[in-house]
């Protein structure tokens, strides 16, 4: 017997061009129950579910008197015409790859879509297979897939495959296979439904492209500015030790008296400008998660007091009211004591800063029933405008940018304060209004993710 896919055989010819011409669903297939010839109606009535009214008429013959094929067919009446011309315009409409094979890996049905980038007709494309079209290897691959489903039964679900079409452009495709079979339930072929999703690949390895590139930026500038505070701080810890010994006259008096004063600024400023060096370095850190906390029991109150005693010399200079008020003498949580307090003095120190002369700022601790801890820092400043408290917690932003302000700082005290807090699983939240002053709350739970 000559194969279905040369059109050498002269009776499968002329079954061929009856099925082709025929009104109704109508098949042929071999002894061994593959599918040599269907029509499109058949392929769509296989596919769609059996109807109690459903009746197929077989009718075996031999054309040549040495091989036997069995004829299937459904009534006309039993087909409804609409719903096949609307599965067929569908088929062929929708922007996916969609076929349907024999057993043997052989194209009953191709839509336009995909014959168009195998680049044959939908109707040169019947009785071929794969590997005629897009070569043996894709071939060998997809066959082996179709006997799994005919074997089995069972549909894929889908999964993702990689392969260029007639044009050589490599496209990828979220594929299923399922099988299709006959009323009596027997396996007669497998259908295949692709959805090219090469733009969705092209998008995630962009994503991680850049994902990669800013964390190699991240890791860069992190890098960088601990090398640069390094350098920095070198220099200006012997400059600030110096100071201290210039000031506190350590070798003896100096003259005039006002290289005292002079030697006091030189150490405020460079005090100043190593917190504002470590401040960076720790956000950098923080951006680049290489930050860790060392949490051990810390006494929140206690903790206060010690922060707040020197911060309540500076606002007193500043004509600013610093005040503390404990409602617990004694509240331990698990946390990082130097990273608590570096919060709490960009915090206070930033309501400090911020309120003028003649103005009060107070810091409140309170115990939650869960072992938390509640400090809030409410001040009377200058407070903030409605229009700019989205700006608030964004790094190096501030209020007063322009070249004229009078308030030192680099913008990351509170986003840097908020990230710490966050690290400790706590929350930090903001309330104020212009010309009515801001209140701080920093929520620390009992115990920190790390030490829970």
């Amino acid at each position: 017997m000559a194969d279905a896919t040369t059109g050498s055989d002269p009776a499968l010819e002329a079954v061929r061009a009856m099925a082709a011409a025929a009104p109704c669903p109508l098949a042929v297939f071999a002894a061994d129950g593959a599918c040599l010839i269907a029509n499109r109606a058949f392929v769509l009535r296989a596919t769609r579910p059996a109807r109690s009214a459903d009746t197929e008429h077989r009718a075996t013959f031999s054309p040549d008197g040495q091989r036997t094929w069995t004829l299937v067919s459904i009534p006309e009446e039993e087909v409804e015409p609409a719903v096949a011309d609307f599965l067929d315009t569908v088929a062929h409409a929708l922007p996916v790859m969609f076929n349907a094979k024999d057993r043997q890996s052989r194209y009953l049905f191709m839509n336009r879509y995909q014959a168009e980038l195998y680049g044959v007709s939908t109707n040169a494309a019947l009785g071929r297979r794969a590997d005629d079209l897009l070569g043996a290897e894709y071939g060998a691959y997809t066959r082996a897939i179709d006997r799994e489903v005919i074997q089995s039964g069972k549909a894929t679900g889908f999964f993702e495959e990689s392969y260029a079409g007639a044009d050589g452009v490599l496209r990828h495709w979220l594929t299923s296979k399922v099988p299709l079979t006959s009323g009596s339930g027997a396996v007669w072929g497998v259908a295949t439904v692709a959805i090219d999703i090469t733009a969705r690949r092209h998008l995630e390895q962009g994503l991680r492209e850049a994902k990669e590139q800013a964390e190699v930026g991240n890791r860069a500038r992190a890098g960088f500015l601990a090398a640069m505070s390094h350098e920095l701080r070198t220099p200006l810890n012997a400059i600030i030790g110096f100071a201290e010994i210039i000031q506190q006259e350590v070798l003896g008096p100096i003259t005039p008296a006002e290289y005292h004063d002079y030697a006091g600024h030189v150490l405020r400023s460079g005090q100043h400008l190593l917190s504002l060096i470590n401040d960076v370095l720790d956000f950098a850190r923080l951006e680049s998660s290489s930050l860790r906390l060392n949490c051990m029991p810390v006494d929140v109150a206690a903790l206060l007091r010690a922060t707040l005693e020197p911060l309540t010399a500076t606002a007193a200079e500043a004509g600013v009211c610093l005040g503390i008020e404990l409602k617990t003498d004694r509240l331990v949580i698990q946390a990082d004591e130097q990273r608590l307090r570096q919060v709490l003095l960009n915090v206070a120190g930033n309501a400090v800063k911020f309120t003028r002369t003649g103005g009060k700022v107070t810091v409140v601790l309170e115990a939650l029933a869960d072992g938390a801890a509640l400090i809030a820092v409410t001040d009377s400043g200058i407070g903030i405008d409605e229009g700019q408290m989205e700006h608030v917690f964004e790094p190096f932003w501030q209020a007063d940018s322009g070249l004229d302000r009078v308030r030192e700082g680099a913008g990351i005290g509170l986003p840097l304060a908020r990230q710490l807090v966050a690290l400790h699983g706590g929350r930090l939240e903001l309330q104020s209004r212009a010309g009515e002053g801001t209140r701080v709350t920093i929520t620390l739970p009992a115990a920190t993710p790390e030490a829970a």
